[in-house]
């Protein structure tokens, strides 16, 4: 199983990262030892293509580390890898601070991802100003993938928090109405907001609905 799992491991960080660098033979020889649990010196031979400039290595490097639940030597290596423009480093790092709540950090890895396009961080990212109370750019980033039934969720409730309550409907009951998974905390955000407001026929349409 364990071997299973290696292997798994590898022939997903080869798809993954495999267009970024030509493999080096440091490279191969990590990768052989990966597979063959000789940790120790799938590790040496990581660093040391990683010593090579070899962009692959990195990643593998940070990916083994988090595969044996090492994570915060899983964070170092990334960490070093965002410092060299690694987008996929970015958004383990952005992810990663999200949940540990850390939300300064995930502006500061998600933000220019964003900026540049990468509008699968913009959960993250808005996420993030949401829960820092800063719920304008909350609501500028969020409304970038506003279709994204997920995000649905946090953007009604930076309207709800800034009391917009009815763009904070708009965007539940959309998540309720177009989706047919991934909206609960939408619903359930929906019915309280019913009840807040007395609409006692709204609450008993959707009520039960989803």
């Amino acid at each position: 199983m364990k071997n299973l799992k290696r292997t798994i491991f590898l022939a997903l960080t080869a798809v993954t990262f495999g267009l970024q660098s030509c493999n080096t033979n440091n490279i191969d020889k990590a990768d052989k030892y990966y597979k063959e649990d000789n940790i120790t010196e799938a590790i040496k031979h990581y660093e040391l293509a990683i010593e090579e400039g070899d962009t692959t290595a990195t990643n593998k490097l940070a990916l083994l580390y988090a595969n044996e639940h090492q994570p915060e030597k899983a964070k170092a290596v990334y960490i070093k890898s965002f410092e060299k423009g690694n987008t996929f480093a970015a958004q383990y790092l952005a992810n990663i601070s999200l949940r540990d709540e850390k939300y300064d950090d995930v502006i500061k890895y998600a933000k220019p991802l964003v900026d540049k396009g990468h509008i699968e961080m913009v959960y993250a990212l808005g996420s993030a100003y949401l829960k820092l109370k800063q719920y304008d750019d909350a609501i500028k980033y969020l409304s970038m993938d506003a279709e994204n039934v997920y995000v649905k969720d946090p953007l009604g409730q930076s309207y709800y928090d800034k009391k917009d309550y009815a763009n904070a409907e708009k965007y539940w009951k959309s998540a309720v109405d177009d989706h047919k998974s991934g909206a609960i905390n939408s619903y359930n955000k929906l019915l309280n907001l019913y009840k807040e407001l007395g609409r006692q026929k709204d609450y008993e349409a959707y009520n039960g609905k989803y």
